[in-house]
Order: C-alpha cells, then structure tokens, then sequence
C-alpha cells in the first residue's frame, strides 16, 4: 500500500471521497473507527488546500514585497 497518493487533490475529491466513505458505514462495509481515521485525513488535506490557497492570494496581493520563507525547499 502506498502512503503517498499520485492522484491530484482537490476539494471536489475530498468531498466524493467522504461522501463514499458515508456510503460505505451506512453498509457496514468500513468501521466507525475507520471512518473517523478518513475523515481525519480528509480534514488534514483539505487544510493544506487552504494553506496553499491562501499563501498563493498572498503572493498575488503583495507580489515582491511578501517575503515568505520557503520552506517546501528544506526537505
């Protein structure tokens, strides 16, 4: 099992993601349990989406003059 997914993410995704996630404890498929830990990781995504979009209207707005430490370079 990979731990890192190659496909792009986007909020739409996450949502059909959850809203399987849903399908699938209404039919006994997954547990209750496994469906928060989902859920979880959906919440964690959807914040880098957020960190992201706001970083880049950051840079949009203030252009040169932000100054925005890159960390995404020290890995």
């Amino acid at each position: 099992m990979a731990l890192v997914s190659k496909s792009k993410s986007s909020t739409k995704s996450i949502f059909a993601h959850l809203c399987d996630q849903m399908d699938k404890l209404n039919s006994n498929v997954i547990s209750v349990e496994e469906a928060k830990a989902q859920a979880n990781m959906a919440k964690q995504a959807n914040n880098l989406l957020k960190y992201e979009l706001d970083r880049a209207t950051a840079k949009a707005k203030l252009g040169k003059e932000l100054s925005i430490r890159e960390i995404e370079k020290y890995e």
